[in-house]
């Protein structure tokens, strides 16, 4: 009996493995933060509509995760869920890059309204099916080593694939280049579809796992009340005071891509460096902030914190003194806040299972979910506007003041002996 349930195990590991890595470079190919914008912007659109595309995609997560959690929960088996997200995901692009072939800067707006909103949507519901599949079928080793050989395997092959595309279609056209960019991406995403029917998937036997997921389904009103609720601990009211301004900080990526776009749309050069530098950032993040966070949670906040700020000032020098012209500024500028906003969502991820009272955790992680889902969608439009009336320089010195900000917030807040104060 036990062979039986570790020899599909171990194999499961293997092919797991495989499909991380294969989406991972399919996402980086079609980043929804780097690439899209950057297609965006070469394809003329409203600077408006490309900032507010974050906006959009976030919506379509929060619809996700009040709609089809039950649906989703209820589901035993998760791979085919998981293989036909791929293939939507992959498809929200070629739709996207259909439409805009045509050459209507009308369609192809609404295009990519209906991509991002789609992509949030999947997106969001492929998370909540691959988390229930990992719970189920990996140990937390194999958890850990499939997270870090999916960020440094998938960006090497991502690095790989955007160089040699590059050196292909150097001499083609800005469309022709992002399109076979675009497309690898979208053959990516089915390498990982079928990857995933690979694996062999057990029904979960403990029935009251089941009725665990199905009743995580929350109406506004339970979301409300829950959220009110847990303001009445400390430790929260605490945590939000350091989270909230960290939304900002995490919409340091798209809005330092806009503003890439905006100077190197028509460069043979730009896209690719802008991918390459993303993936980079995806591979020196394991190794270096897993050394800080020995130390403390709290370095690698202030340190990501106070790096995405000092990246932001040195950029916004170069662009006041019109000197910003050169693509490697951008794609360092890039890379550095790739680097700082990966430190930070792992370690303020940290530092909540270790403040969150056990009775507790559930409830605040959904409260701390939900208003920091809706701040960003609010900010990232009002970001947008900004971007759209003025110049995206101008929504990025909100977001270094508000990254110094966060980093004196992270500080003061998150202190090493903060765990024992919250459970007194």
């Amino acid at each position: 009996m036990a062979t039986n349930t570790t020899d599909p195990a171990r194999r499961n590991v293997p092919v797991i493995a495989g499909q991380s890595i294969l989406s991972q470079v399919a996402w980086t190919l079609g980043s929804p933060s780097v690439v899209l914008p950057f297609l965006a912007i070469s394809l003329e659109l409203p600077m408006f509509l490309a900032a507010a595309l974050v906006s959009i995609r976030m919506s379509g997560s929060m619809i996700s995760d009040l709609v089809l959690a039950r649906p989703i929960a209820a589901q035993v088996r998760k791979k085919r869920g998981i293989a036909l997200t791929e293939i939507g995901l992959g498809g929200c692009l070629l739709m996207a890059l259909a439409i805009a072939a045509t050459g209507s800067v009308t369609l192809t707006a609404i295009a990519f309204v209906a991509a991002f909103f789609l992509i949030g949507l999947i997106e969001e519901s492929q998370s909540l099916m691959l988390s229930d599949l990992f719970g189920d079928h990996l140990k937390s080793k194999s958890r850990m080593i499939i997270r870090y050989l999916q960020l440094g395997a998938g960006g090497l092959c991502a690095i790989g694939l955007v160089l040699l595309i590059h050196e292909i279609t150097k001499e083609y056209p800005p469309f022709s280049r992002h399109s076979a960019v675009i497309a690898a991406s979208v053959s990516f995403f089915l390498f990982s579809a079928l990857c995933i029917l690979g694996m062999a998937e057990s029904a979960p036997e403990k029935p009251e796992d089941g009725n665990i997921k199905i009743s995580s389904r929350q109406s506004l009103r339970s979301i409300i009340s829950g959220i009110v609720e847990m303001f009445e601990y400390p430790w929260f009211r605490r945590y939000m005071a350091m989270r909230l301004p960290l939304v900002v900080v995490s919409l340091s990526v798209p809005f330092f891509a806009l503003i890439a776009a905006e100077a190197h749309h028509t460069s043979a050069k730009g896209l690719t460096a802008m991918i390459i530098s993303s993936a980079s950032g995806y591979l020196v993040s394991a190794p270096l902030w897993q050394l800080v966070n020995m130390k403390s949670h709290r370095a690698v906040m202030v340190s990501g914190n106070l790096m995405v700020a000092a990246t932001g000032i040195v950029l916004l020098a170069f662009h006041y003194a019109h000197i910003d012209h050169e693509v490697h500024l951008h794609a360092i500028a890039l890379f550095v806040v790739s680097v700082a906003t990966t430190g930070i969502s792992s370690a303020r991820k940290l530092y909540f299972l270790d403040i969150a009272p056990k009775e507790q955790r559930i409830q605040g992680a959904a409260a701390i979910k939900s208003m920091c889902r809706l701040t960003a969608v609010a900010l990232s439009a009002a970001l947008a506007a900004v971007a759209h009336m003025h110049e995206v320089a101008s929504a990025i010195v909100f977001i270094v003041l508000v990254s110094i900000w966060a980093a004196f917030s992270c500080y003061r807040i998150a202190q090493p002996q903060q765990k024992a104060d919250t459970q007194a």
